[in-house]
């Protein structure tokens, strides 16, 4: 009976499918929008290089000619997954791609519940949409195992989200992208590792209060402890598209609910009380930024982790204090 009841609690209502599919569309379409402005988005990055593979040039060197300012950091298997999307004008790729990250993610989430379906109302996926970023097509492969294929597309996201759910299937799928890739390109990991060190990715556990977030391996059994003890450890951009696997963590709906709202406060904060001045460089702005996530998006999922060890070791002590009140004024 309490599996059944803890059961009814994680999953959402079904009669908020609908409200849930429009709020996909909704957030789709603002995205894609947004990522229509002049000045194009991060996947700008990923059509560029497959233009090139599918043209048979050197992908790492096209966006290095290209002018957009940073090298490929991705290794050639996530230029693989996107090659399709190189035939087609850049508006229906940036279109394209959002709408199978936001199927895949629809799909993970209605099929995990718990506090999975609320990430498509939160700031983390619309960001995600907006800068055509991996995370929601990573994400799901901690509840679909056959799309962990694609953890190799962005190894340090990828292999925290495999620490945390290992799977097989995502083992040979990526193996096998990581095979074609070496047969379509077998000199790509030199060009990769020769990118990674202009890199400016920060590690979380190095940052202020970053270390804290080792504190659910206390409960390392569980996969969302493994996952945010491992996201503290791999080097990443500290910014709200990357948090969509923290949705992961909650056992509940509103657990859920509550990181969504969380993420809408940390994207106002930012753009309102703390934008970005001009000039500034990327370092400064993601250290900048770290305290409003780590207040806003970590320590809460890191609270959402430990729930249970706390209401276990001090939930007896409460109630045995409130057990004996009555008798003491009583007596």
């Amino acid at each position: 009976m309490a599996d059944q009841a803890a059961a009814e609690a994680a999953e959402p209502p079904s009669r908020s499918a609908t409200l849930l599919l429009a709020a996909v569309c909704a957030t789709l379409v603002a995205g894609i929008l947004a990522a229509s402005r002049p000045g194009g988005t991060d996947f700008d990055y990923f059509w560029t290089a497959a233009t090139a593979l599918i043209h048979g040039r050197d992908p790492y060197r096209a966006v290095a000619e290209s002018g957009i300012g940073y090298p490929l950091f991705y290794p050639l298997p996530a230029v693989l997954v996107v090659a399709p999307l190189g035939l087609l004008p850049l508006w229906a790729a940036r279109l394209a791609f959002a709408w199978a990250g936001t199927f895949a993610l629809s799909l993970a989430a209605f099929r995990y519940g718990r506090g999975l379906p609320a990430v498509l109302f939160s700031a983390s996926f619309l960001s995600a949409l907006m800068q055509g970023q991996w995370s929601p097509l990573l994400t799901p492969g901690a509840v679909v195992p056959w799309l962990g294929a694609l953890w190799v597309t962005k190894p340090s996201i990828g292999l925290a989200l495999a620490v945390a759910y290992p799977s097989r299937r995502a083992a040979i799928g990526a193996a096998v992208l990581v095979a074609a890739s070496l047969v379509v390109m077998p000199a790509w990991p030199a060009a990769w590792l020769q990118s990674l060190r202009a890199t400016n990715h920060l590690i979380l556990a190095l940052q202020p209060g970053g270390v804290l977030l080792l504190l659910s391996l206390l409960r390392w059994r569980r996969p969302e402890a493994r996952l945010l003890a491992a996201f503290a450890c791999v080097p990443q951009t500290p910014a709200l598209y990357e948090t969509i696997p923290l949705f992961l963590i909650p056992r509940t709906r509103w657990g859920g609910y509550l990181l969504a709202a969380l993420s809408l406060l940390a994207t106002g904060y930012m753009r309102t009380v703390m934008p970005l001045g001009p000039g500034m460089r990327i370092e400064e702005s993601l250290t900048r930024r770290w305290p409003i996530m780590f207040w806003c998006m970590y320590l809460p999922a890191l609270i959402m982790v430990l729930l249970p060890v706390l209401e276990e070791r001090f939930g007896a002590r409460l109630r045995g204090r409130l057990a004996r009140r009555p008798a003491s004024t009583s007596s």
